[in-house]
């Protein structure tokens, strides 16, 4: 089932373009890259980091917003319907400076075993000394904490809930829009992928050099951090 089934129409109103996000990416640009957006949704950050002069390639595996972000119009950005674990099948070696993968894209993997997949496609199609960013739902509070509601996201009158449920090694995610009256509901698996895990896939996967950040202005982790953010390098 779509993640986006319930929320397609109003996403860009939940989830606005974060100038700290685009800052996140831009400031380790000396110069114009080019860049994979990996769950790019409707296109906003790869819109943006065109706009400030780069090549900018968008993938998600859901065909409808990929359409979306196709139809604003702009020749800049590339956007495929593409699966994050196909990335050797359509991209050519070393064709990234940076490979992003924001909003807990990486939780949608089905487990570890993905997770390592995925890391070791998306460094073979890194350049060397390229750079991997990447933002998580900080699983290790989540699951020592046992918190089952992510932050409530209201937004004039659209309300987007979003309610945890932990089957074994795998978490349920349902979400609730409520708008005009209406109630939207949808459930989609999550795997609760913990940092220690991420450190260890990605130095198995070629990455020598792995900052950890509890958001994207890099402030250091402390205190109950809802996300991680993870900058890795080869």
């Amino acid at each position: 089932m779509s993640y986006y089934k319930n929320i397609i129409h109003f996403y860009d109103q939940l989830f606005p373009l974060d100038q700290d996000k685009l800052d996140f990416v831009n400031t380790d640009s000396y110069s114009a890259q080019k860049i994979l957006d990996i769950g790019c949704a409707t296109g906003a950050l790869c819109h943006a980091l065109y706009h400030l002069g780069h090549e900018v390639v968008g993938i998600d595996i859901d065909k409808k917003i990929i359409d979306q972000a196709r139809g604003l119009h702009d020749d800049g950005p590339t956007f495929h319907s593409l699966d994050m674990l196909d990335l050797k099948q359509h991209f050519e070696v070393a064709a990234f400076d940076q490979i992003l993968c924001f909003d807990n894209t990486l939780a949608h993997l089905p487990n570890e075993m993905a997770v390592r997949q995925f890391f070791k496609e998306m460094s073979s199609v890194l350049k060397d000394k390229g750079v991997f960013k990447c933002e998580v739902v900080n699983y290790d509070l989540v699951l020592a904490k046992g918190i089952l509601e992510l932050p409530v996201i209201q937004v004039d009158d659209l309300i987007l809930k979003r309610h945890q449920c932990l089957e074994q090694q795998c978490m349920e995610c349902y979400t609730e829009l409520i708008h005009d009256g209406e109630v939207e509901k949808n459930c989609i698996p999550l795997f609760p992928v913990r940092y220690e895990q991420l450190q260890f896939l990605l130095k198995e996967a070629g990455f020598t050099k792995i900052e950890h950040y509890r958001d994207f202005k890099r402030n250091k982790p402390e205190g109950d951090h809802i996300y991680n953010i993870i900058e890795a390098r080869k």
